[in-house]
């Protein structure tokens, strides 16, 4: 069930965070992928936008809530996230509103920590979301930026984690 998948990401990642900090505890980006792809959001599975270039999921997919700065660079090397903040709306009315803010992720070097707070708070929000609306819901006013987002934090934690 989408809800309890998420909301153990959420809860995992955060009692973990210090030892992923730490690279005593390793991310499974495949893991997380999964969750992502659960929500239905992205047309396609979230590995494949990884490898895509900025001009194309742009030109095709995108909701220009994330920033991108080059055309021609892959979606991977993206140094934008969008972070989901909160949310709020009339769930009696079968709404909701996620609100997000932007987060740079590298200034001097990559900063980590960042990214996994964008994980971990994100995965967060959308878990209490989804213990208590319909999972299409989440389908139609979730940010696929943002879901980018999520997947670019969990494969760039993991190629940090690999060096």
């Amino acid at each position: 069930m989408v809800q309890d998948n998420v909301r153990q990401l959420a809860d995992w990642l955060e009692a973990n965070m210090t030892a992923i900090l730490e690279r005593k505890v390793m991310i499974k980006p495949t893991e997380i992928f999964a969750v992502l792809d659960s929500f239905a959001v992205l047309n396609n599975p979230v590995a494949k936008y990884l490898a895509i270039t900025e001009e194309t999921y742009y030109q095709s997919e995108s909701d220009h809530k994330l920033t991108l700065s080059d055309d021609r660079k892959l979606l991977i090397d993206v140094t934008d996230r969008i972070m989901v903040t909160h949310v709020d709306g009339i769930l009696a009315d079968n709404k909701v509103n996620f609100e997000y803010s932007h987060e740079a992720v590298y200034e001097d070097q990559y900063l980590v920590k960042r990214d996994l707070e964008v994980l971990t708070y994100g995965l967060a929000v959308i878990g209490a979301v989804a213990a208590t609306v319909k999972h299409n819901l989440i389908q139609a006013d979730l940010s696929k930026d943002a879901v980018l987002s999520l997947a670019l934090a969990a494969q760039n934690i993991a190629n940090w984690q690999a060096k």
